[in-house]
């Protein structure tokens, strides 16, 4: 059940918002989380109720791991209940994820077939799997604990941040499912609903029409064909707006349906594609992931504590955990490293005590460049996609030689049938990224960002040591 369907914007969110409300003033608040965990679990069984059994045992051995861990117990013990939750956490994450592509290397390596079936994806795995792991190092660490198994459930399972994030902790979202205050109702809903909206427009509007320009490129060399260089262009530069937008309008959308309830989830971006660097386009750019690679990983590992070569390896591995979290394939791994790789190399330039004050413009290009050529690498099937689709945006022999009257009139007339909902729809078509790449990439670096438009309401949560999303972009 999409945020966009019909089924949850006509029939599922409207029920659940009277019954929590009607039940948090009318009977009793501990009652209401009942309703909300009850709906969030019905909100994922809808998706496939054959796998919600995934869901419920990996709720209920987490939650009996955290009551461990945080007892009295002697430290030997808790050490050896946090190891088991996170064995516990990854080995689920890596049978429903990666078995198969790791039965898939084996098989390369040794030639001997190894047959698994057919492994269905649990929805939402790598998001609960990945905040639940967060959890239970919170409870080793005292830093937070939950006693109550409703409490608890609710927390992992809200449904606006069940499937796509964020990623929140415990400690900044539990205090707010207790706090029986309430702002009023209208309140909640008028906020909620404008970024539900804004959010909704991103995903339907703009992110939805991109990928009419993206899918057919990167479809079509997924077959083998490969693109001129201006569709290999116009693909690869709407998938990088696609990408922004359909996951910022999920995250949007996340936040606007948590403030419908009063609750407040952390913003998930801060205007990414206006960053100067890579470092910084890693701190605005889906936020909640970031902070948990840091404090969870590359902290752990040493972070910036160690010597430099040190550290470098450190981004690398947290990068590279990062890429293979998005997806099982080498091109996610390979999207992974080149990231690492382009962090590696930005942090070399910050240490260089004699570097040149580059501009402000040359700073932007050369963080976005890399960028949208690593997106090549995260949207391909496979290796052998993302490589014809590199040749062709280098391939100058493929285009036109000429550009005449003959040729402006059929453009125009291409754009119109776009403008007017007749177009063919058939393979990539240039007018329709000539209307919708200007559109979308004056809204991401031009317009104001949803966090900057409610800015006077507090809407959501900002994330401590990020950046304010305050400073425009979308």
């Amino acid at each position: 059940m999409l945020f966009n369907s019909w089924g949850f914007i006509g029939v599922f969110l409207p029920a659940v918002l009277i019954l929590y409300h009607l039940a948090s003033r009318l009977v009793a608040f501990r009652f209401a989380t009942s309703v909300l965990a009850i709906a969030s679990i019905l909100f994922y069984a809808v998706w496939n109720v054959n796998l919600l059994p995934v869901l419920l045992a990996s709720l209920t051995l987490n939650y009996l791991l955290s009551y461990g861990l945080g007892s009295k117990a002697d430290s030997r013990l808790r050490r050896f209940l946090l190891i088991l939750g996170i064995g516990f956490n990854l080995g689920l994450l890596f049978f429903f994820k990666y078995a198969m592509f790791a039965a898939s290397i084996l098989t390369g390596v040794s030639g001997i077939e190894i047959e698994l079936g057919n492994i269905i994806l649990p929805i939402g795995i790598s998001f609960f799997t990945f905040q639940q792991i967060a959890f239970l190092v919170d409870v080793y660490k005292r830093e937070t604990y939950e006693r109550d198994p409703v409490s608890y459930v609710l927390f992992v399972t809200f449904f606006p941040q069940l499937i796509a994030g964020p990623i929140v902790h415990h400690r900044e979202m539990m205090p707010q499912f207790t706090d029986t205050r309430r702002e009023p109702l209208s309140t909640s809903l008028s906020i909620g609903c404008t970024i539900f909206i804004i959010g909704l427009a991103k995903k339907v509007l703009i992110a939805d029409n991109l990928a009419l320009v993206a899918s057919p490129m990167f479809d079509a060399s997924a077959v083998g064909q490969s693109p001129d260089m201006l569709s290999a262009w116009a693909g690869v530069l709407a998938y990088t707006l696609q990408i922004y937008f359909d996951f910022s309008g999920y995250s949007d959308m996340a936040v606007g349906l948590g403030r419908m309830f009063g609750l407040r989830l952390p913003w998930n971006f801060a205007s990414p594609y206006r960053a100067t660097s890579v470092i910084d386009f890693w701190r605005r750019w889906h936020i909640t992931l970031s902070r948990f690679l840091r404090d969870y990983l590359y902290i752990p590992l040493g972070g910036g504590r160690v010597m430099p070569a040190r550290r470098y390896v450190n981004v690398l591995i947290t990068m590279l955990l990062g890429g293979i979290w998005h997806g099982a394939g080498w091109t996610f791994f390979l999207w992974g490293a080149v990231h690492g790789t382009l962090i590696v190399i930005n942090q070399a330039w910050r240490r260089r005590r004699s570097r040149p004050v580059l501009p402000k413009f040359l700073c932007f290009a050369l963080t976005m460049l890399p960028v949208v050529l690593a997106w090549v690498l995260f949207r391909s099937a496979d290796i052998d996609t993302a490589g014809r689709i590199y040749l062709a945006l280098i391939d100058t022999s493929s285009l036109p030689g000429s550009f005449g009257i003959a040729e402006a009139r059929q453009f125009a007339y291409d754009i119109e049938q776009q403008l007017t909902g007749l177009g063919s729809g058939s393979g990539l078509n240039l007018a329709a990224a000539a209307i919708w790449l200007p559109v979308a990439a004056a809204i991401a670096f031009l317009g104001p960002n949803t966090q900057w438009i409610m800015e006077r309401v507090s809407a959501g949560l900002q994330t401590p040591g990020y950046p304010s999303p305050l400073d425009g972009g979308t």
